[in-house]
């Protein structure tokens, strides 16, 4: 099961793993030259994911979309980072799936900007709940149990659903929001120029604990 929603505000402000991933390594790829990354190509370790990598394949991943468009890429915020890392984190957190945060200083998308120090004149949202492995949606899966791997059911061979990778990951769940209008508005709209990226892992219940990530972009005018 995936799902989407999107949230965005144009308001005028009251107020005029293998790689080491940091905040400064942004300044040494663009959405032409990332792929170059090794580590991007590694199965994601469940068990040890590399969230400021997968967060970066997520922000280049959306600005190769802002490319195809011919619009300028996001300039990186590591505040607007912080503020979608941390609603990821929360919504894992508490179990919850929603633009409204449960924590009450964290209620709206302002709330949060504001928490980080930011009053964009403009800003949006994106989450999206999905699978971290390449999974084909609509096919059947058997249960786990004992192994821990996941494999389709009624195939005639053990047919492994195999592990995302950093930039397969990345991909998807932009192209889930790309092929979603009000997401794609929120990515191609020319008056943010500014985006973070979050995602968390969590174990999706009604999947036999199938391994998904909660992501988030947030997008600002600054």
């Amino acid at each position: 099961m995936r799902s989407l929603l999107t949230l965005s505000f144009i308001l005028i402000s009251l107020c005029a793993s293998a790689q080491d991933w940091t905040v400064q390594s942004y300044a040494n790829y663009n959405e032409s030259t990332y792929h170059n990354i090794a580590a991007l190509h590694e199965a994601i370790d469940f068990n040890s994911v590399n969230f400021p990598l997968l967060q970066a394949a997520i922000f280049y991943a959306t600005n190769e979309e802002r490319k195809k468009a011919k619009l300028a890429p996001f300039k990186f915020r590591s505040e607007i980072e912080n503020v979608a890392s941390g609603h990821a984190q929360d919504m894992v957190k508490y179990g919850f799936y929603s633009h409204t945060s449960r924590i009450r200083i964290k209620r709206t998308v302002q709330d949060r900007f504001h928490l980080e120090g930011l009053n964009p004149q403009y800003y949006a949202e994106n989450i999206c709940s999905t699978y971290g492995l390449q999974y084909q949606t609509g096919r059947k899966v058997n249960p786990p149990y004992p192994s821990g791997v996941f494999t389709y059911a009624r195939t005639s061979k053990r047919e492994v659903i195999p592990p995302h990778t950093y930039l397969t990951f990345a991909k998807s769940v932009v192209k889930l929001w790309m092929d979603s209008p009000g997401h794609r508005q929120n990515i191609l709209n020319p008056q943010f120029n500014s985006l973070g990226c979050g995602a968390r892992l969590y174990l999706e219940k009604s999947a036999y604990n199938m391994p998904y990530f909660m992501v988030v972009q947030n997008f600002g005018s600054l």
